[in-house]
């Protein structure tokens, strides 16, 4: 569940979208016939400076999401009651699956709940 809120706040999709949108701008400057060489080198360090940070910012969403688990896995060393073998079991996937799906429900009807109050308001 913790996982499912880091992934949600940190608006990995708008950042994926970007990097994109960045990648796609790459390819139109490329192939721009109309813009001298030296236009398309500064168009492109430009975009190539974009998507070092895009890129940047995406490994870290990436290492933040995971974290949950990665404590897991360290925090076994010192807790011998955590199993952490329990994360890649067959219960431990099924378990993973049913939180993501719970937490998008939840998630879902507090949105409906939230606009329902905002018009009677």
């Amino acid at each position: 569940m913790l996982s499912c809120l880091i992934f949600d706040n940190l608006g990995i999709v708008a950042l994926v979208s970007n990097l994109t949108h960045s990648y796609k701008t790459q390819l139109r400057v490329m192939a721009a016939k109309d813009i001298t060489d030296e236009e398309k080198q500064k168009a492109l360090m430009r975009q190539i400076s974009k998507q070092v940070v895009y890129l940047l910012k995406l490994i870290g969403s990436i290492l933040l999401f995971i974290a949950p688990f990665m404590l897991i896995f360290l925090l076994e060393r010192y807790f011998s009651n955590l199993h952490s073998e329990a994360l890649y079991s067959l219960w431990g996937i099924l378990t993973s699956v049913i939180a993501v799906v719970f937490y998008i429900v939840v998630k879902k009807q507090y949105v409906k709940l939230l606009k329902s109050r905002k018009k009677s308001s």
